[in-house]
């Protein structure tokens, strides 16, 4: 879909750790992102992954985190979605199957969260026991 924003936010990944040897430890991703004032987080799943996030930087009350279920075709249902404004020291978790957004409505002051992505382990979909 169209980005819904002329500012837009940067990712930056710092770990990528794949566990295919052993399906009771899933492998994650860790990183950063960075969104300016007025900057957007698209809306995106998380597929069969969960998402942490942790606010490190920003303006009290002026990140909105919005998520839920995606609609039967997998497209995001902004009018549905649950919606918290949050500030520095907040973290939150995207549950699997739920798709997220966020923005920063802060004219003056950037915004720094942290994230990690921990996979889903194809493992325990073939009936295999850590």
């Amino acid at each position: 879909t169209k980005s819904e924003g002329k500012v837009v936010g940067q990712a930056a990944q710092s770990f990528n750790v794949t566990n295919e040897e052993n399906p009771a430890f899933p492998g994650y991703i860790v990183g950063s992102l960075f969104l300016p004032p007025k900057g957007i987080k698209d809306a995106e799943s998380v597929g069969l992954c969960a998402q942490v996030f942790t606010v490190v930087k920003g303006q009290p009350k002026s990140i909105e985190l919005a998520y839920g279920d995606p609609d039967m075709e997998g497209h995001w249902e902004p009018k549905t979605a649950e919606r918290f404004l949050l500030s520095v020291g907040d973290n939150f978790l995207v549950p699997p199957g739920n798709t997220y957004r966020l923005e920063n409505h802060s004219k003056t002051h950037d915004c720094l969260l942290s994230w990690t992505i921990v996979r889903h382990n194809p493992g325990y979909d073939e009936g295999t026991s850590p």
